[in-house]
């Protein structure tokens, strides 16, 4: 446990760093570009995204999660992944002209071309940094992001104030991966050699074909939103939208990515030793719940003036959409860990089946919905994530071998917890309305208040997170104390 609260350490320095660094940086930026600006990019790096997936396919989950791993079947991973990532390159090379046809916008085309010079730089060190989460050296994986979110952020940034307009988006994911691959380089373990190899590919390929088509249905419905609601609606709405998303978006950069960054490492390794530590899962699905079912609650409730606060009057128009989302992200958050256990515990197809059952579900929803505008699309997701917490609920249980009495005790006690919590902000409103939260003193008041009564309800609660919170804040301390020595 004490090597976990380590890589806690680690990973959750660079996702704080990281998310600040990002923060700051989209504040900047919501500022000097257009909503129009925002769908531009939005809809274009969903294609890329698509492109990612293909190029990726599975193979740096295979690297972490395979038994067996010899240097002939890492060189077998690398080979794909070059292949995967220099033909997908020219393949959105000469597609974006079509695409951007499709949509009615060249500005669309320009942003897929140049954003295909990152093909070409990812695979040089996907394999290499895969490797290093594998041998969970998290202090490395530390730096790499924290260095190329610095770049991104100062490219990005000093590009927009240039004039560069949706480009600037462009330029700092070019810098920003730059970055990645250089610094992934430096920290390559000696063992991985970046040659090619032929023989294994047969035995990655196994793995790949149902980790990467997942992930690829996954990709397609986490974005039917912005290339259904770009064709049916505008750039204009994708922004709007996507402002929205990305305010939901927070609390899976601070909490959710760096613990999926560990947990999906540390699942594969116990599935190796001998299964997976029920308890330690118990623990990690009580403390998800108890951040984020408040956060997101007390998010719903505050929409419009963290939307002010933060972006400004241009987003408000995201406010509604937001607070639906927040409903939506309630639902979801409760069944968050349950992929990790099915591919890190080699079921792959399951996983591969229901991802294609919810996210078919998912477009199917956004089409009928989007015809009626945004909020109806949002309301049309969250039916669908109603019907994603009940099916994963049910898998979950089965695949943990962990009846429903224990995840009903932790549901009921986060529940309390984000009433309790709720309180504050609920009194506000009810006195005053969200007029007097645009001001940024008034909110951060608010904020200190409904922090001090999280803890006090945690702590009368008496939440296994509150423990954890205890030895993690010990074991930096006797880091600190160490590092002085």
């Amino acid at each position: 446990m004490t090597s976990f609260r380590s890589s806690l350490f680690y990973v959750y320095t660079s996702k704080y760093s990281t998310f600040i660094i990002y923060f700051i940086t989209t504040i900047i930026l919501a500022r000097i570009l257009t909503p129009e600006d925002i769908g531009i990019y939005t809809v274009a790096s969903v294609f890329v995204g698509l492109g990612q997936v293909l190029r990726e396919f599975g193979i740096n989950n295979y690297i972490i999660q395979e038994k067996d791993l010899t240097a002939e079947r890492i060189r077998a991973a690398f080979t794909l992944n070059l292949l995967f990532g220099w033909g997908i390159a020219l393949v959105m090379y000469f597609a974006r002209t079509p695409i951007g046809n499709f949509y009615e916008n060249e500005a669309v085309s320009d942003v897929i071309g140049l954003l295909c010079i990152n093909f070409l730089l990812v695979p040089i060190g996907a394999i290499t940094f895969a490797h290093i989460r594998r041998e969970m050296r998290f202090k490395h994986t530390m730096i790499i992001q924290i260095g190329s979110s610095l770049v991104s952020a100062v490219v990005g940034v000093s590009a927009a104030l240039a004039g560069e307009s949706y480009r600037s988006l462009v330029w700092s994911a070019i810098a920003g991966t730059l970055t990645s691959v250089l610094l992934t380089l430096v920290f390559r373990p000696p063992g991985v050699l970046l040659l090619p190899g032929f023989r294994e590919i047969p035995h990655v390929f196994t793995f790949c074909r149902y980790a990467g088509s997942s992930t690829l249905i996954s990709h397609m419905g986490n974005s039917a939103p912005d290339l259904i609601i770009g064709k049916i609606l505008d750039m204009n709405a994708v922004g709007i939208f996507g402002r929205a998303v990305g305010a939901i978006s927070i609390f899976s950069k601070v909490i959710m990515e760096g613990l999926v960054g560990i947990m999906f490492p540390r699942f594969s390794k116990q599935h190796r030793d001998g299964g997976i530590d029920k308890h330690q899962y118990l623990i990690l699905s009580s403390s998800i719940t108890a951040l984020a079912w408040p956060f997101y609650a007390i998010l719903a409730l505050l929409s419009e003036p963290v939307i002010y606060i933060l972006f400004g009057k241009t987003w408000l128009e995201s406010a509604p959409i937001l607070s639906i989302l927040c409903i939506n992200a309630i639902l979801l958050y409760a069944i968050s860990l349950v992929d990790q256990v099915l591919i890190s515990t080699g079921r792959i197809r399951i996983s591969f089946r229901l991802n294609v059952t919810v996210h078919t579900l998912n477009v199917i929803a956004i089409l009928l919905s989007a015809h009626y505008g945004l909020i109806w699309v949002a309301v049309a997701m969250t039916c669908v994530s109603i019907i994603k917490l009940v099916i994963y609920q049910i898998v979950g249980q089965r695949a943990l071998d962990i009846g429903f009495s224990s995840f009903a005790t932790i549901y009921r006690k986060s529940m309390l917890l984000t009433v309790m919590t709720s309180i504050p902000s609920l009194v506000v409103i009810l006195m005053g309305g969200n007029a007097s939260l645009i001001y940024l003193p008034n909110m951060l008041m608010l904020i200190l208040v409904t922090g001090l009564s999280w803890i006090a309800a945690g702590w009368l609660l008496k939440l296994p997170l509150f423990d954890e919170i205890i030895k993690i804040l010990s074991h930096i301390n006797r880091y600190r104390l160490n590092g002085k020595s």
